[in-house]
């Protein structure tokens, strides 16, 4: 389960990295400005498509078999980008890779969150989701490395395909959800299944918090911290420092940090959700408000990439947050549809903001980000006040 979620992330880190590695003149060269623009909106506008139908689906046909739909998508979506040479197919596969992809979180965090035992559930689900951060660093890494076209396809081409080949493996032998397989009537394969799980406990029941209340907070919180790590991880560059080996550099530096921060959050969060979640957006919006005073300096790589690591890290923090909670606050025949539909919150919300800053000062854009951490950080605090303890909660709310 581990081994076939880590690399379908990965992928997706993969997939999530290459639009913007295009628009920094990657792959098929440099672009002029509004075709930048239109490569940094294919994942934007085709992730939620993915996220909405392949979390419904979930629900209803289960988690293995929406992997192994997921996983021939963007395996084909990413065939076609590395034989790119103009933009049309560029944006075919990207388009193929990105609905992909987007598919793919939904089952894994539900398989995660469903399977794992109940103490280690927040560790588990911020470990795997690291590997998004990762996939993203090795694929921004190698851009960076090797300059030659052919080599840069080549690479993606083998990386691509020792993880398809790891999750095939994986994706073969692998359990259907027991949670799932009970929701759905099927007791008796669904303790056959348990008894090869590690599951500590039951973990304790409670009542399920209201969908309104999960719902608003969610949705404030992604919008924040999904929409800053894209305009800081991936757009900033084509837009305020434009150049190949920059732009790159900015995406590699970013998705260290974060794939540093996941390995460091995932004890954190094991320890309790409400405050550690609120502390995590706190930070956030902080080291946004240290961008900004610095704010002159900026244009100085060696004072923006420290400022910029460091920020990453935060967003880390903020997305265990994110996908520790979604999973853990919807019942199990609804916990694919239910993150699917947090998310197209902030999915809708990011394109509209990559046109929006298409054009502005960075001061504007800084100024921006900041304001989005503030509602993410408003959002925690609700939580923190309103909200429920996951830890150690039976997330199967159906019988509660």
């Amino acid at each position: 389960m581990m081994v076939s979620s880590a690399s379908g992330l990965t992928f997706w880190g993969m997939v999530g990295t290459l639009g913007p590695l295009a628009a920094a003149g990657s792959i098929v060269g440099v672009l002029p400005h509004g075709l930048k623009v239109l490569v940094l909106l294919i994942g934007p506008l085709f992730v939620p498509f993915g996220n909405l139908f392949m979390g419904i689906l979930t629900d209803k046909l289960g988690r293995k078999r929406i992997f192994l739909m997921t996983m021939i998508i963007y395996g084909t979506g990413i065939v076609v980008i590395a034989l790119s040479y103009t933009f049309i197919p560029l944006i075919i596969g990207l388009m193929l890779a990105e609905f992909g992809v987007g598919g793919e979180e939904i089952p894994s965090l539900s398989l995660v969150s469903e399977d794992s035992p109940v103490s280690q559930r927040a560790k588990w689900l911020t470990i795997i989701s690291d590997f998004d951060n990762i996939g993203s660093a090795l694929i921004a890494g190698l851009f960076v490395v090797i300059v030659n076209s052919f080599m840069d396809r080549l690479i993606l081409i083998s990386s691509a395909s020792v993880l398809i080949v790891i999750m095939i493996l994986s994706r073969i032998s692998l359990p259907e959800s027991f949670k799932w397989q009970e929701s759905h009537g099927d007791k008796e394969k669904a303790e056959e299944t348990r008894k090869d799980l590690y599951i500590d406990s039951n973990g304790t029941s409670v009542r399920k918090p209201g969908y309104p209340l999960s719902l608003f907070v969610l949705m404030a919180m992604a919008i924040s911290q999904y929409t800053t790590f894209g305009l800081m991880a991936y757009v900033i560059g084509p837009y305020e420092f434009p150049g190949v080996y920059t732009d790159d550099m900015i995406i590699f530096v970013a998705l260290v940090g974060a794939s540093v921060a996941g390995f460091i959050a995932a004890p954190l969060i094991s320890r309790g959700r409400k405050k550690y979640t609120l502390y995590s957006f706190g930070t956030g919006f902080l080291s946004t408000v240290i961008i900004l005073a610095l704010i002159p300096y900026l244009h100085n790589v060696l004072i923006f990439y420290p400022l910029l690591f460091i920020n990453m890290m935060m967003s880390e923090f903020a997305w265990a947050s994110r996908t520790t909670l979604e999973p853990e606050l919807a019942p199990t025949r609804l916990r694919g549809s239910f993150i699917g539909t947090v998310r197209l919150a902030p999915m809708i919300v990011y394109p509209l903001l990559v046109l929006f800053t298409s054009n502005i000062s960075l001061e504007n854009f800084i100024i921006i980000n900041m304001v989005l951490w503030l509602l993410g950080f408003i959002g925690a605090i609700v939580w923190h006040h309103y909200g429920i303890e996951t830890m150690n909660v039976n997330i199967d709310y159906s019988e509660n």
